[in-house]
């Protein structure tokens, strides 16, 4: 078997197996299944990435890069932007938590002032 079949064997089961976890930690309820989906999509990418590094070969020898090099490169983009969309939804959160704080803040005060005109 050559080292280019091996590579992309690999490449497919090895993305294969993180879909199967993430699937399983999804049934778990420990993933959103916003989460879920979203990592399941990515593991999709890597099989199909996996199998069509062959086809890969043309370009990423224009670059004079191997074919697996060029796959990781392709992976460091897709996990960069995945990080940022990631980032983005922790920012929504963490401004829907301040609200929610200030708001919880903003009514324990009115009750602390109704509680004191009726004593």
């Amino acid at each position: 078997m050559s080292p280019q079949t091996t590579q992309t064997i690999f490449a497919a089961l090895a993305s294969l197996v993180f879909v199967v976890v993430v699937y399983r930690l999804g049934r778990k309820q420990k993933l959103s299944f916003r989460y879920t989906v979203g990592w399941m999509v990515l593991g999709g990418i890597g099989v199909i990435a996996g199998v069509i590094l062959p086809l890969a070969e043309p370009l990423a020898d224009q670059l004079s890069l191997s074919p697996a090099a060029f796959l990781g490169v392709g992976a460091v983009i897709l996990l960069v932007t995945l990080c940022v969309q990631l980032s983005i939804s922790i920012s929504g959160l963490q401004e829907q938590v301040r609200t929610l704080a200030e708001e919880a803040a903003y009514l324990r005060l009115e009750l602390h002032e109704l509680e004191d005109k009726h004593k």
